[in-house]
């Protein structure tokens, strides 16, 4: 279990009505088979019921509060030999993460990738930022998103890779020592998701298809529904 830093009667609302929505696009027709990689946005919602009169039908009204940004890159052949290109052309920080896997000379990952996964056969995807409301920080629910929007996107895929730096740096500069910690704070989350630092250039990579990247995700989903329960009691009191 992930321990929380605050206790769960501040949370804003009700962990289980939080909810993902995923948006992606492609290009209708044959442009869309030469995009080497999907770009997903993934919206952190939270739902509440609205007052109603009597006898009314139910509205729910629906928050952002945090969103996730992935990507998908296809080794398919038949749509992108070459997909690091894409990546390139897209934001340098997500070359930088993708170059540590794949080999731009020949093609394709390089063998420190393939010999880190159980099946290298697939394709690869890129967790690359998340963010989150300063309300509903500190009770641990970085991980259990992460997990889900992670095992949604990457049915088929060999591999999902992250970065361990903030994506949200504070007004003020910050520090080597503060950015330091940041990082370490940042990678003993993603190890709590199923992430393992790899040696050289891959970081960070989760392989979906061992068993303990799945336990790892039922547990983040008992940590919900220990937080959901822990709100809801503190409700009665």
């Amino acid at each position: 279990m992930i321990s929380s830093k605050r206790s769960a009667d501040q949370l804003p609302g009700d962990p289980r009505r939080l909810n993902l929505e995923y948006r992606t696009w492609h290009f209708v027709g044959s442009e869309g088979d030469e995009n080497g990689f999907d770009a997903w946005d993934v919206s952190v919602r939270s739902s509440r019921y609205l007052d109603r009169p009597e006898g009314s039908a139910t509205q729910t009204v629906r928050h952002e509060i945090g969103s996730m940004r992935l990507f998908r890159l296809r080794m398919d052949e038949r749509f992108s030999p070459f997909p690091f290109s894409d990546a390139e052309g897209y934001d340098v920080g997500l070359s930088h993460l993708v170059l540590g896997v794949y080999d731009l000379g020949r093609g394709g990952y390089r063998q420190e990738f393939r010999d880190a996964v159980t099946d290298c056969d697939g394709d690869l995807l890129v967790l690359f930022d998340m963010r989150l409301d300063p309300a509903w920080r500190g009770f641990g629910l970085g991980p259990v998103l992460a997990a889900e929007a992670v095992w949604t996107l990457a049915d088929g895929c060999s591999a999902v890779i992250t970065a361990t730096h903030p994506t949200e740096l504070p007004d003020a500069p910050m520090g080597e020592a503060a950015f330091g910690r940041a990082g370490e704070k940042i990678a003993a989350l993603w190890e709590s998701v199923g992430f393992r630092r790899r040696a050289g250039s891959l970081g960070h990579l989760l392989d979906p298809r061992t068993d303990e990247a799945r336990d790892l995700r039922n547990e983040r989903r008992r940590d919900l529904d220990a937080l959901a329960d822990a709100w809801r009691g503190s409700l009665r009191c």
